[in-house]
């Protein structure tokens, strides 16, 4: 087993970001280091991370060459020597079993902080064209602001306090159709317009 996979099996995204000063939430959301971000936009997976305003993804060793600025190599080698990977002591078969198998419930969870972020961003948007565009006359933002947030309130309040299969069909109805896709583009968009 090469460094790479040696460190990419041994050291979670969220693990190496909370070890170099980024703040991960219990949603899995932070503050991006790679931009001047006031809300928290990156969101750090085990395997991966991707930020919804600047657009910056990858996996730990990618994470750890942007935050550093360092080649990919050295970006592996800082991980393995940070968290003391050796090469001749790569992790078990059973541990790399263990952690490429996701269980259902992780993978709910996992979705279930993808939509609540999403969400919350698009409810700000939502109040925000509420009060910025309600001295205009029939501006479709404003309308939209106003039929849509009451329903974006009430999944997350559902994201919240809800039971597990009330919370699974939130996430099942977001993750269809590209729904969530439509509201990250709509968050996205909020600046142009």
């Amino acid at each position: 087993m090469n460094c790479f996979q040696n460190v990419k099996y041994g050291v979670s995204c969220r693990e190496a970001a909370e070890r170099y000063g980024v703040e991960v939430n219990h949603y899995g959301m932070a503050l991006c280091p790679f931009h001047n971000d006031r809300h928290p936009s990156l969101y750090v997976a085990d395997d991966h991370y991707y930020c919804f305003a600047c657009g910056e993804h990858g996996d730990v060793i990618d994470f750890v060459s942007k935050l550093f600025r360092l080649s990919l190599y050295d970006a592996a080698q800082k991980l393995a020597a940070d968290f003391h990977l050796t090469p001749d002591k790569p992790p078990s078969a059973a541990a790399l079993h263990a952690k490429r198998v996701r269980t259902e419930a992780q993978q709910l969870r996992e979705n279930e902080r993808l939509c609540f972020s999403v969400l919350s961003d698009y409810a700000r948007v939502l109040r925000d064209r509420k009060v910025r565009c309600a001295p205009q006359l029939p501006d479709e933002r404003f309308v939209e602001a106003c039929h849509k947030l009451d329903e974006v309130e009430y999944y997350l309040d559902i994201l919240c306090a809800g039971d597990s299969y009330e919370r699974a069909e939130v996430v099942r109805y977001l993750l269809a159709d590209g729904r969530l896709d439509k509201l990250k583009k709509t968050i996205n968009g909020r600046d142009a317009a």
